[in-house]
């Protein structure tokens, strides 16, 4: 099998032709809340037809997908009114973190209904094995003794809905209590759905790989707020009103610049890795409704508004989005 080439800044980096005004930069706040709004409703609006090919309960991972996006805004936008102050808001980058994999996650299923059903297959696998996991550590327990088990009947009607096979089933049964299987049954393994790294695999060559390896680096940047790497640390201490070093941070660099790092690196930050995941994912979902004008102008709504307002949103535009909209030069 050929080695995986990896994702370099010689290979994604895009070299942009025109800058942008720095003084006009634009990030957040309630027009931006409200442009993902918009999208959110325009693409579930669009989906209340399943897309060609996709069968309702397909189309419902989509719908999901958007409205758990417009939901995480909201809660970015929670965390980051605590201001510079509170330790807190830099955890906005989790969950702007949590809207880059929704966009990955967006341009896989709408390339092919039989990976709506990895999706979700692997959802059940997990939800599965929790069960198993916790019927095995209560086995012993007289208060769960012959009691009505819903969560296991609730996974048995989600089976039949996400259209997951009993042997897959059974082969989950038997590698997780490790009874080995039996003598001519062949395992049917559900794959692991691919987190964005690998996702890139999947696609073809043309924009869309070309975005997705482009804001791979951005979303490594990102993880290391959600591993607790040492940037994630120095910015929850230098944005801390109690903590010394943000006492020395000001003492060195003032107060202003403090306030800028904040303004640049969190709060903006978040709200535009945030909006762009969303907007990308409307317009990655026109590919499915060539026709359906209002998903369009949704997109190119929000598009407007993200333009100039952070080098990496032109790149993308550029990239891939520009094309989609039909949009000249």
């Amino acid at each position: 099998m050929a080695k995986k080439k990896l994702i370099t800044v010689k290979s994604c980096h895009y070299v942009h032709s025109e800058d942008i005004d720095p003084a006009a930069m634009k990030a957040g706040g309630d027009v931006w809340e409200g442009l993902v709004n918009v999208c959110a409703q325009a693409a579930e609006e669009a989906l209340e037809t399943p897309p060609s090919g996709y069968s309702p309960y397909q189309r419902n991972s989509l719908t999901d997908i958007f409205a758990s996006m417009k939901a995480t805004h909201r809660g970015i936008r929670h965390l980051l009114k605590l201001g510079d102050g509170k330790p807190e808001s830099v955890d906005a980058l989790v969950l702007a973190r949590l809207q880059l994999e929704g966009l990955y996650t967006a341009c896989l299923l709408v390339e092919s209904p039989a990976n709506v059903d990895l999706y979700t297959h692997e959802a059940w696998k997990r939800q599965y094995i929790r069960w198993l996991l916790d019927s095995g550590e209560t086995q012993n327990l007289p208060r769960f003794a012959g009691s009505d088990d819903k969560e296991y009947q609730r996974l048995m009607v989600m089976m039949q809905i996400w259209n997951v096979s009993e042997d897959e089933r059974l082969t989950i049964d038997y590698q997780e209590c490790e009874t080995g299987f039996p003598p001519g049954f062949v395992p049917q393994y559900i794959k692991h759905f691919p987190t964005p790294g690998a996702v890139t695999d999947e696609m073809p060559d043309g924009t869309k790989k070309r975005m997705l390896q482009r804001l791979y680096l951005e979303y490594q940047d990102l993880c290391a707020y959600a591993h607790g790497r040492p940037v994630a640390g120095f910015g929850k201490s230098i944005f801390d009103e109690r903590s010394p070093l943000r006492t020395q941070f000001t003492q060195m660099w003032g107060e202003e610049q403090l306030h800028s790092e904040y303004g640049q690196r969190i709060r903006g930050a978040a709200q535009i890795y945030s909006l762009l995941s969303v907007a990308q994912s409307t317009v990655e979902l026109t590919t499915l409704y060539p026709a359906n004008v209002e998903l369009k102008a949704a997109a190119a709504k929000a598009w407007n508004e993200l333009r100039n307002s952070h080098l990496l949103v032109n790149a993308v535009w550029n990239i891939r989005t520009k094309s989609l909209l039909g949009v000249a030069g």
